[in-house]
């Protein structure tokens, strides 16, 4: 038989071993109040440099365990303002309610108040004239 010639070809079956593929584990790490803070494992395995201070919360097959850290936790880990949004129980993952995270955003430090424009203008026009009156330059005045 020639090897171009496939008319004569044999109905053999060739049996394959099942490849059993690992599964990906989804690791988490909270704070002091459970919150939890960061999610790896998947893809990411290697942003784990002491498995100690993490913990197994899930394993599993596809997207979701592979890339954890942007698709196990439904919305993102954090609000846009930086909140978490889920807790660990002791026991298991819970979102966290949203009184928990209105407190948690109230707790947050007040961001400083800037002078305003005119509030800089004229500021700097005083250091001005303390500066000039300062230097004996009574015509600025």
């Amino acid at each position: 038989m020639n090897e171009l010639d496939f008319a004569e070809t044999t109905n053999e079956t060739i049996e394959m071993p099942e490849i059993e593929m690992p599964k990906s584990q989804v690791y988490i790490q909270t704070d002091e109040q459970g919150r939890i803070m960061r999610c790896e494992g998947g893809y990411s395995m290697a942003n784990i440099t002491d498995i100690a201070d993490w913990l197994l919360i899930d394993e599993g097959e596809g997207d979701k365990y592979n890339l954890c850290q942007s698709h196990y936790f439904e919305g993102g880990l954090f609000t846009e303002d930086g909140i978490p949004l889920y807790k660990w129980d002791g026991e298991q993952v819970i979102a966290r309610s949203q009184a928990e995270i209105e407190a948690d955003r109230a707790a947050l430090p007040k961001p400083p108040v800037l002078p305003t424009y005119e509030e800089r203008l004229a500021a700097m026009e005083s250091a001005m004239l303390t500066m000039a009156m300062a230097l004996g330059d009574d015509e600025i005045v």
